[in-house]
């Protein structure tokens, strides 16, 4: 068994499928509802900015408080342990390389792939820009950070704290985040992809933050895209 596939059958152990489309799901985030067609947050988000949003959000699994994959996000970027960074680090590029590969058409045609910066500061850079733009084959002759941040990230639409740095007009993104708790961070970092001209942007998300576990099994030949036809 290859490396890639070691981490790809482990973390169908660990990934929780989103929820289909449905009267009891947030259609932008996946999150359950009471029976609106958004959650709260979304719906925040689309009374501010409508049709300046991302045209699509692609969580990859939902993230449960306690769960296994919301420790793996916390401590690729923060653990004070630089082998537990590298350890959680190859794994995520693991779960990346093994989605792309089997649902890149589902995510349509992209000229562009970035990702939601970061708003501390790393010496080191963001390691999703290391999986994404030299790792994976997948993503890597697309890849180019294009926006920055000024502001902290406060939970809150903040796209005026957001700047595009390079030329995205008529261009479609695959914005890439690690994880949504609001969406404000990837719904702002699109909204000034927008303002700057691109014509579609696409967000994908490893982990959909949630406050427990749902029910199901992980597939990894089936997503969001898929799951609505």
């Amino acid at each position: 068994m290859t490396p890639l596939s070691r981490i790809s059958e482990s973390y169908r152990n660990i990934l929780v499928p989103p929820p289909a489309r449905g009267p009891d799901v947030c259609l932008v985030c996946r999150r359950t509802t009471s029976g609106f067609s958004r959650c709260w947050q979304c719906n925040q988000h689309f009374q501010s900015c409508g049709a300046e949003l991302a045209d699509e959000v692609v969580p990859i699994s939902m993230a449960a408080e306690s769960g296994q994959l919301v420790h793996v996000l916390r401590n690729y970027k923060y653990s004070r342990n630089p082998a537990v960074r590298r350890q959680f680090t190859n794994e995520l590029a693991g779960v990346l390389a093994t989605f792309l590969a089997r649902h890149r058409r589902c995510l349509g045609e992209f000229d562009t792939v970035t990702i939601v910066p970061g708003t501390k500061q790393r010496k080191d850079g963001h390691p999703l820009a290391d999986v994404l733009g030299r790792r994976l084959t997948t993503t890597s002759s697309a890849f180019a950070e294009v926006l920055a941040t000024t502001g902290d990230n406060t939970r809150l639409l903040r796209p005026d704290e957001y700047v595009v740095h390079a030329d995205v007009a008529g261009e479609r993104i695959l914005l890439v985040d690690d994880q949504w708790t609001s969406g404000a961070s990837l719904q702002s970092s699109a909204i000034a992809l927008r303002r700057a001209g691109a014509a579609r942007v696409t967000g994908l998300v490893i982990g959909r933050r949630v406050d427990t576990r749902a029910p199901g099994t992980f597939d990894w030949d089936t997503c969001v895209l898929c799951r609505q036809g």
